[in-house]
């Protein structure tokens, strides 16, 4: 049996592979480097902003939660703004009427087509299936991947 990980020749894609990494990985010469350097006008200000000191951490926290703050100030704001809206333009009404509508349908159709009622019976069922089918697989995925070595060694660092 032969090993997953062991390099084979798979044909023509390989030599392609070959020679694009070669082709594909160049250093610049130091006399190129040295003129884009001259372009810059002052490289002492230049490596200065490169080098300067990070914020501390006490003053980028703050920072990070009052944003957090301001941002969910903000939307609740905008949650009481648009609730008040539509409580005035009566769109609460009509998401009422929208969501009573599948169950009004169904119910006429029942009125109509009374072997109609089998039919939906059957597939609420196919739906359930598949739903679990689909949860399986979900989970089938997850794990398939997982290696219990794997594990281990993050839980030692």
């Amino acid at each position: 049996m032969r090993d997953p990980l062991e390099p084979t020749a798979r044909g023509p894609d390989d030599a392609l592979d070959r020679v694009l990494r070669q082709e594909l990985r160049w250093e610049a010469p130091p006399e190129v480097t040295a003129c884009l350097l001259g372009l810059i006008p002052d490289r002492t200000l230049w490596a200065e902003t490169l080098q300067r000191p990070r914020p501390q951490l006490w003053y980028s926290t703050l920072v990070l939660i009052l944003t957090a703050v301001a941002v969910g100030l903000s939307l609740a704001v905008a949650w009481q703004v648009i609730g008040s809206l539509s409580a005035e333009l009566g769109f609460i009404a009509i998401l009422e009427q929208l969501r009573a509508a599948p169950a009004i349908g169904l119910q006429r159709l029942y009125e109509a087509l009374p072997v109609s009622r089998q039919i939906v019976a059957v597939l609420v069922i196919v739906r359930e299936q598949i739903h679990w089918l689909v949860v399986a697989m979900i989970l089938w995925l997850a794990l398939d991947g997982w290696q219990p070595g794997r594990l281990s060694t993050r839980q030692t660092r």
